[in-house]
């Protein structure tokens, strides 16, 4: 899953969430700043963006992410941790 896609997803989730217009986001976009969501919104899309991305963000990784981007280099970045332990573990 390519970073576009990834962003695109987090922006889906943001609509089932938080009731959010995708195309009102971007990655500069700030979940609290920007769209005034509440920890109640954060939590359940962070739980959806674990099932969804099958990657673990931890409580206290997650009240770091203040922004859209952040999430997505976060996804991004254990996606391809995942797929490079995947390979290794397969001997590619």
């Amino acid at each position: 899953m390519n970073r576009s896609e990834i962003l695109a997803e987090v922006k889906a989730l943001l609509a089932e969430c938080g009731d959010v217009d995708p195309a009102q986001v971007d990655e500069q976009t700030a979940f609290i700043a920007d769209l005034a969501l509440d920890s109640l919104v954060l939590i359940r899309m962070t739980v959806l963006a674990e099932e969804r991305f099958e990657v673990r963000i931890p409580d206290e990784a997650a009240w770091e992410l203040h922004t859209v981007g952040a999430v997505v280099n976060y996804i991004e970045h254990h996606l391809e941790e995942a797929q490079a332990g995947r390979k290794g573990a397969h001997g590619e």
